[in-house]
């Protein structure tokens, strides 16, 4: 069965709100620009051809999804993957991360977080 052109633009415009949406559930620093571009995308090329925006949409779903991120607070030293620790921390964990071994990620667990960051 082939959609429309109308039909098609119109559920790929679907897929991208309920995306932007779930980014605001699941929000990853490393993904953003990708989302960003399928809507630009969309509205370039979205009378003549929905493949751009697709592409980019699915690159942002694939690292949406992706155990590591990157944080956009410069921390001291060479680029490195430091784990994310979530929950109440013990002192062995908090010194970890006066360390900068561990980064403390809070009480409230959405089940979307990452497990490592990027910092550098």
């Amino acid at each position: 069965m082939k959609l429309y052109p109308p039909i098609r633009r119109m559920a790929v415009f679907v897929v991208l709100m309920v995306a932007s949406l779930f980014s605001l559930i699941a929000f990853r620093f490393v993904s953003l620009p990708f989302l960003i571009a399928a809507w630009v995308l969309f509205f370039k090329y979205g009378l003549t051809t929905i493949r751009p925006s697709f592409i980019a949409l699915t690159i942002w779903l694939a690292l949406t999804f992706s155990p590591i991120d990157i944080l956009p607070i410069p921390k001291a030293g060479r680029p490195r993957l430091v784990r994310l620790v979530m929950g109440l921390p013990t002192r062995e964990t908090a010194k970890r991360a006066q360390r900068g071994e561990v980064i403390l990620g809070g009480c409230i667990v959405s089940g979307f977080e990452p497990k490592y960051y990027l910092v550098w």
